[in-house]
């Protein structure tokens, strides 16, 4: 798609296409400003793009006005009511400018515009069309534009940077033992070109979608932008101790090599191969920005090969997530440190590999203590390692301590700034900050970098939602599923934007089939969980299938509280460094009539209210299931402070881009602890309105809800009960499940 730009801007054409959107700006006010604006509006026929709403209706703003230029990419012919025009035929076009099917589409533009190009336009267009400098062409780019590319695509045009793919180097070796060594290498070499502000540099997982999405030669440059991709292997070279690290770059527009290069070290210089590649490919990529700068990086010239290989494999270990590559990682980066007591990186992802066992294998969270000191010597002992500010910012993150993680992670961010991570770490700690519409800034810009990256394009369409802007959602969901080679991770995102809307059947339906293509998903078991929950259904599912799935996110479930509750309990003060986990066990606590012990346990870690509501794992949730512990016991003061904290909370997020919808429930519960029924009442009945499934209960039946029981027999409640009642046996029926009895 980009290419057709391209050509059209090579023809003499002004073209504006939705890459010309601000980061921020209303795309669909741009998009039908441009529309209104344009002389012409070229949309683009494709199999994917006949069955988008969303083609249809620009193509029809084009149509409308007679200004419509129909192009065919394949054989699909246009939808109904679009056949009357001629498209002009681009099948089969490899994307040259100067390709005599663009010759016929400039003067098809030329002819709607209300000029007539000069007879002698030559087929390769060597001589641009100079006689409409005025004209300019709205581009309707199906694939583009419709599926959500406006979100973050690339800059494409003369000024625009090199879109640079790492993919993951092959190991070559005889025994086949330097697998992770490779994907190691290609990953530092990857992360070394991302401090180089004049390249973008997409990330890590995208990367090795590329690679692993080979048998489409066009999948790079026509999904995701790419112009030039690094491909390189790994063998032994002539010593017992070298290694022989070949490299090629290639023009995605034709395939074709541009430099290709062979470094052969010995002993210690191996480590250095990484920052030779680097340079090298930065120069061949810096020639037409007008320089030859050179690649700023951290020398490991001195480090012992045998530390810096147990740093790579140990980072391609903790990017699976999986327990045990956790557990070996946090062996190796053990090791590195005692060969290389002095090398900062080494601290840097033993710090990752730490915070990782405790989010996902259960590891007690006092070894955080250990992981922020990793990080915080790997910053002392490298200042610009931009890797050690972002596991600092991680840990940072997780303790609570919001303030620190941002800063933490803008440091890390200055440094390297085409670093999908620290981005999405980033808008994390905004979503827990209250401050949604900055969480999205930083979802947006970490999936430019890193698009197939399936946690970034699921948390971006949660923010999206929580914005009250589903349409957004689901739209970046649509191009997800048009990019991603993938087909359960598309059904993972789809699945999870759909659970966020209360569309639950579809989330469901779209969980059902990721679990069908890898049972071993934990996020698809994830979402059918939750959407069978949220229906009220969760017996559809054993108990052990519940107890595994719990973890991944705090539901309740009834014959697991208790236990869940004493556990973490015994666990004493550490428990309460999560502002999640403190919301949780309030919860549980109070739905058990257990107050008192609530309590203790709180006077345990904090001593007093105030010392809670001014460190950094207060929250909202956390202060309104808290305040009314406190009532029961008599500390009227402490729950009234508890209460105007998380009003205070709420009314932030929503003025920083949370849907009021979303807060529709505990405003409810917070004005009718205040014995404000009418109020209670009001703010659900609001919230059923816009946004019915964040007040029926995603995690319980609103019905079971131990607060709501001074409104049970109002009939302004049952009105709000039969609603909801209605909403999920309808999604229910929809699942093919029979009806629940909700009372």
């Amino acid at each position: 798609m980009a290419k057709l730009a391209e050509a059209l801007s090579a023809a003499g054409l002004s073209v504006w296409w939705d890459t010309a959107i601000e980061g921020g700006a209303d795309f669909s006010d741009d998009i039908a400003r441009e529309l209104e604006a344009a002389d012409v509006v070229v949309v683009a026929w494709s199999a994917t793009s006949v069955g988008s709403a969303w083609v249809r209706d620009e193509a029809g703003a084009g149509r409308d006005r007679k200004r419509l230029v129909p192009v065919q990419l394949d054989s699909t012919p246009p939808p109904l009511g679009f056949r009357q025009l001629q498209a002009v035929d681009l099948s089969g076009w490899r994307g040259r400018a100067g390709d005599p099917k663009i010759a016929a589409l400039v003067t098809a533009i030329a002819r709607v515009a209300g000029s007539t190009p000069a007879a002698t336009v030559a087929p390769k267009l060597k001589s641009p069309v100079r006689f409409m400098p005025w004209l300019v062409v709205a581009l309707v780019l199906v694939a583009a534009l419709v599926a959500g590319w406006h979100f973050y695509g690339p800059k494409f045009g003369p000024t625009a940077k090199p879109v640079v793919a790492v993919l993951p180097f092959t190991d070559m070796s005889q025994a086949k033992g330097k697998a992770y060594f490779a994907e190691g290498l290609a990953e530092e070499i990857l992360d070394t070109l991302a401090h180089d502000a004049r390249l973008k540099v997409l990330g890590g997982t995208t990367a090795r979608a590329i690679r692993d999405n080979s048998a489409d030669p066009d999948f790079a440059r026509d999904k995701l932008g790419v112009t030039r991709l690094l491909e390189g292997s790994v063998r032994g070279g002539n010593g017992a101790d070298s290694v022989k690290v070949s490299v090629r770059l290639i023009d995605t527009a034709d395939g074709s090599e541009i430099w290709s290069q062979t470094f052969d070290r010995n002993g210690t210089d191996v480590v250095a191969v990484q920052e030779e590649v680097a340079q090298a490919v930065a120069v061949q990529l810096a020639g037409p920005l007008g320089g030859n700068a050179q690649v700023a990086v951290t020398s490991t010239a001195k480090v012992p090969p045998a530390a810096y290989e147990k740093v790579l494999i140990a980072r391609q270990l903790l990017r699976t997530r999986q327990a045990d590559a956790i557990a070996k990682a946090r062996v190796l980066a053990n090791e590195a440190v005692a060969l290389a007591p002095e090398y900062a990186p080494a601290y840097a992802v033993r710090s990752q590999a730490v915070a990782l066992a405790v989010q996902y294998i259960g590891t007690p969270a006092s070894e955080r203590a250990a992981a922020r000191h990793d990080a915080e010597t790997a910053t002392r002992l490298d200042p610009n390692l931009s890797d050690g500010y972002a596991a600092l910012g991680r840990v940072l993150r997780d303790i609570g301590d919001y303030r620190g993680a941002v800063a933490a992670l803008n440091r890390s961010l200055a440094l390297k700034p085409d670093d999908s991570e620290p981005r999405f770490m980033l808008g994390t700690v905004y979503r827990f900050l209250g401050q949604n519409n900055r969480a999205i800034a930083e979802y947006e810009k970490s999936v430019a970098i890193d698009p197939l990256w399936t946690i970034n394009t699921l948390n971006l369409a949660q923010g999206y939602v929580w914005a009250g802007r589903p349409e957004k959602a689901r739209a970046l969901t649509q191009h997800y599923r048009s990019i991603t080679p993938n087909a359960a991770d598309a059904d993972i995102v789809e699945s999870s934007a759909a659970l966020d809307m209360g569309e639950y059947a579809r989330s469901l339906k779209l969980a059902n089939a990721a679990l069908a293509r890898n049972a071993q998903s934990a996020n698809a078991a994830n979402f059918r969980l939750n959407a069978l929950l949220a229906m009220q259904a969760a017996n559809q599912l054993s108990p052990a299938e519940i107890s595994t799935l719990l973890p991944y996110r705090w539901r309740i479930v009834s014959t697991q509280m208790g236990p869940a509750a004493d556990l973490i309990l015994r666990n004493g003060p550490a428990a309460w460094d999560d502002p999640l986990q403190i919301a949780w066990l309030s919860y549980v606590l109070m739905d058990l009539d257990r107050p008192t012990d609530l309590v203790r346990a709180f006077d345990a870690r904090f001593t007093a209210v105030g010392a809670y509501l001014a460190s950094q794992v207060a929250d909202e949730y956390g202060a309104l299931y808290l305040a009314p512990a406190f009532e029961r016991v008599g500390r009227r003061g402490d729950a009234e402070a508890l209460r105007n904290f998380a009003r205070a909370r709420m009314t932030h997020a929503e003025a920083n881009g949370t849907a009021a919808s979303l807060n529709a429930s505990n405003w409810a519960f917070l004005m009718l602890s205040e014995g404000d029924r009418a109020g209670a009442l009001a703010k659900l009945e609001a919230g059923i309105g816009t946004a019915w499934w964040q007040v029926c209960g995603t995690d319980v039946w609103i019905g079971d809800l131990w607060w709501v029981a001074p409104l049970n027999g109002d009939p302004r409640f049952e009105a709000v009960k039969g609603r909801c009642r209605a909403e999920i046996n309808k999604q229910r029926k929809l699942a093919g499940l029979a009806p629940a009895v909700l009372k």
